[in-house]
C-alpha cells in the first residue's frame, strides 16, 4: 500500500515539476502568446485601437 501511494505522489510531483518546467521554456523562448493588455498596447502604438472616452 505504502508503494502505491509513493508512486502517486511522485508522478504527482514529477507532473506538476514537468508541467513547470515546460511552462518556463515556452516563457523563455517567447512562445507565449501575449496577454490582452500587450495587445491593446500594440494596436494603440499602431493606431487601430480608438479610445473611447
Amino acid at each position: 500500500m505504502m508503494k502505491v501511494v509513493l508512486f502517486l505522489l511522485g508522478a504527482f510531483i514529477g507532473l506538476v515539476g514537468g508541467a513547470a518546467l515546460l511552462a518556463y521554456a515556452y516563457q523563455a523562448a517567447g512562445l507565449y502568446p501575449p496577454d490582452d493588455a500587450t495587445i491593446k498596447f500594440i494596436a494603440r502604438e499602431r493606431g487601430w485601437l480608438k479610445e473611447e472616452e
